[in-house]
């Protein structure tokens, strides 16, 4: 299984933190976020490489950052640049999720998983799930349906397969969510070529499950535990002031 790691976007909601630095490498509990992601994806025995993609803005910082973090991971870290430069260019998730796939010829299982998706989950029960069923959605539920309009409605049958998927709902009546964690199984992932054929939405991931739980059998795979979208300055602080606390009540400083 191969990881990558989204990590290209430009977070002008951030703004002016992310004028000048990308947003994965903004500090959760004193730590970049993303490393905060990539010891979530270290247990993972099935996972032997793991792709960053970033754009040419930043790519420069992301090199910087990895010549000191990679000795000390695990397994090896691929650095993708996109090559765009404003949030005007971007590729959008989807664009660089297909640019990271073709060009490294990743033709088996994928995990895909957000920079700036910070979770306390152990990801080991997911990897299971999806080798035993295929293509799957990690799953959260939140707390009120105001939540879900930002993200997408999920409903799933008795099998956890997915019979329903609206990005951006306007009228949500679940508050199952998807959260930008996904195992593609290989044939799902020669898919995104007709995706992006067909003009459909490359900004949010979302789009993409929306339209291939359709096509093909999509899983989703329940969470439980802290999980944060790190979209604008309020979560930004929010989060670090829970992993902080996650982290003094397990005795890591």
């Amino acid at each position: 299984m191969k990881a990558i790691v989204l990590a290209a976007g430009y977070a002008t909601r951030l703004y002016p933190l992310t004028l000048n630095k990308a947003k994965p490498l903004l500090t959760i509990a004193g730590r970049p976020m993303i490393e905060h992601v990539l010891m979530r994806i270290a247990p993972l025995e099935e996972v032997d490489e793991v792709h960053i993609i970033t754009n040419d803005r930043f790519y420069p910082d992301f090199a910087s950052w990895l010549s000191s973090f990679a000795p000390s991971f695990c397994k090896p870290i691929l650095l993708h640049n996109d090559g765009t430069r404003t949030n005007e260019e971007r590729m959008g998730a989807i664009g660089d999720l297909a640019f990271v796939v073709s060009s490294s010829s990743i033709n088996e299982y994928c995990l895909v998983v957000a920079g700036d998706n910070i979770f306390d989950f152990d990801l080991r029960g997911f990897a299971q799930f999806a080798s035993e069923h295929g293509t799957t959605v990690g799953l959260y539920r939140v707390n009120n349906l105001e939540l879900v309009k930002r993200y997408s409605a999920v409903e799933v049958d008795e099998s956890w397969r997915i019979i329903h998927f609206e990005e951006k709902p306007k009228n949500p009546k679940t508050s199952l969510t998807a959260i930008c964690l996904y195992i593609f199984k290989p044939p799902h992932l020669r898919l995104l070529d007709e995706y992006l054929a067909e003009g459909q939405p490359k900004d949010e991931p979302g789009y993409l499950i929306q339209w291939l739980h359709k096509r093909v059998d999509v899983y989703g795979y329940p969470f439980v535990g802290t999980w944060f979208d790190i979209g604008d300055h309020e979560s930004l602080r929010l989060a670090d002031e829970v992993f902080r606390s996650l982290l003094e009540a397990s005795g890591i400083q």
